[in-house]
C-alpha cells in the first residue's frame, strides 16, 4: 500500500498586471537593499577572519540568526536605540523579515564557499503574509513602495490557475524588463509516495536517459526492473539548432561588449544575455516536455538520470561550451 503523508511543491506562474510595474521595481530595489545589509552585518557577525572553515564554527539557525538580527537593527518595545540601525525607514515587518531570511541563506553559502564580503543583489521579492491576500487564480492584493509610502494595490492575474486543495505558500514577484510575473508555489498531496527502489520492486517500468553532445542530445529508453529495454526508444532532435542559434547571439554579443566597452553602462549588452536565457529555458522545457510524455506513453513511472563524475563536470562540459547540447542537458 502506498505510504500516505506525501506531498510534492511545484511553482505556478502567473502574468501579473498592473499599471505601475516601476513601484514593483522600486519595491525590489528596496528589498534587495535590505538584503544586502542583513547579509553585510551577518557575516560580520559569524564570518570569522576569513581564514577559519565555516563549517568549523558554530553558527546559529536561521530562528536563531533573525532574533540576533532584528535586535542589533530594529528598536524594541522600550524605544532603545539599535546598535546597528536599519538605514531605511518604514519597512514592514514580513517585507524585513523576507529579506532577513533570504540574507541568511546568502551569507551561510557565501561563507562556505569561503568568501567574506557580499555581493549586489537582484533577487525577487518574497511575498509573506501580510505583504499579500485575496489570492486567486485571476487576482491578488499586493503591498508595495510607490516611491512616497506603503499602498495596498491590486493585481490582475492570468495564465494559470492554483489546484483546488493546494496549499499556497509564500509567492514571489519576478520583475522582468517589460512584464511582471507572480510565481506561486504549492504544496499538493501525492496519493502514490513510493520512491524509485519501491516502485521497482513492485515490477514498474523505468526510463533511462542519456545526454550526448550531438543534435539527438538526449536519448530515452523505457525497460523493465532488470533494465532490459521495453519498446523503441527516443531520440530527441535540436541540439544543433540550440548551439547554431546560442553562437549567433554569442556573435553579437561580443561585438557589443568591444562597442559598448568604455560606455560604463551595465546594462549595454543586457538583452542578449536575456536572450541566451530564454533559449535555455525554451530548449531545456521542450526536451524535458517530450521526456516526461514518452514517460506517460511507455507508462514509465521511475526516471533514471545517469551518475557523472567530478570529473564530467570538471573536464567534460567545459570542453563542450557553455552553449553547447552538453551543456543544455
Amino acid at each position: 500500500m502506498p505510504p500516505s503523508g506525501c506531498y510534492a511543491i511545484t511553482t505556478r506562474k502567473f502574468n501579473l498586471i498592473h499599471d505601475h510595474r516601476d513601484w514593483f521595481a522600486d519595491t525590489q530595489t528596496l528589498y534587495n537593499n535590505v538584503l544586502g545589509f542583513y547579509c553585510r552585518l551577518y557575516m560580520e557577525l559569524w564570518g570569522g577572519n576569513g581564514s577559519e572553515d565555516a563549517a568549523a564554527r558554530r553558527l546559529p539557525n536561521n530562528r536563531e540568526a533573525m532574533g540576533i538580527l532584528e535586535g542589533l537593527t530594529i528598536s524594541g518595545r522600550n524605544g532603545k536605540t539599535p546598535e546597528k540601525p536599519l538605514p531605511y525607514d518604514k519597512v514592514p515587518l514580513y517585507f524585513r523579515r523576507a529579506a532577513i531570511n533570504a540574507a541568511i541563506a546568502a551569507a551561510k553559502s557565501a561563507l562556505a564557499r569561503g568568501e567574506t564580503e557580499s555581493s549586489e543583489f537582484h533577487q525577487s521579492i518574497t511575498y509573506y503574509k501580510g505583504m499579500y491576500k485575496d489570492l486567486t487564480d485571476r487576482s491578488v492584493a499586493l503591498k508595495v513602495w510607490n516611491g512616497e509610502k506603503w499602498v495596498w494595490t491590486e493585481c490582475k492575474l492570468s495564465g494559470n490557475h492554483i489546484p483546488k486543495d493546494a496549499q499556497v505558500m509564500s509567492p514571489s514577484v519576478v520583475v522582468k524588463e517589460k512584464t511582471l510575473e507572480l510565481h506561486v508555489p504549492v504544496k499538493e498531496e501525492v496519493s502514490d509516495g513510493r520512491n524509485a527502489k519501491e516502485r521497482m520492486a513492485a515490477g514498474e517500468k523505468i526510463c533511462a536517459v542519456v545526454f550526448t553532445n550531438e543534435d539527438a542530445c538526449v536519448v530515452c529508453c523505457a525497460a523493465d526492473r532488470y533494465g532490459d529495454p521495453i519498446g523503441r526508444a527516443l531520440f530527441i532532435r535540436g541540439g544543433k539548432e540550440y548551439a547554431h542559434t546560442c553562437r549567433q547571439v554569442v556573435e553579437k554579443l561580443e561585438k557589443s561588449r568591444e562597442s559598448t566597452a568604455h560606455d560604463g553602462n551595465a546594462k549595454a549588452d543586457q538583452k542578449y544575455w536575456m536572450r541566451l536565457k530564454h533559449l535555455n529555458d525554451s530548449f531545456s522545457h521542450l526536451f524535458s516536455r517530450k521526456v516526461i510524455d514518452y514517460c506517460v506513453e511507455q507508462g514509465a513511472k521511475v526516471l533514471v538520470l545517469p551518475l557523472y563524475r567530478d570529473t564530467y563536470s570538471s573536464r567534460v562540459m567545459p570542453r563542450a561550451g557553455n552553449y553547447s547540447p552538453l551543456h543544455l542537458s
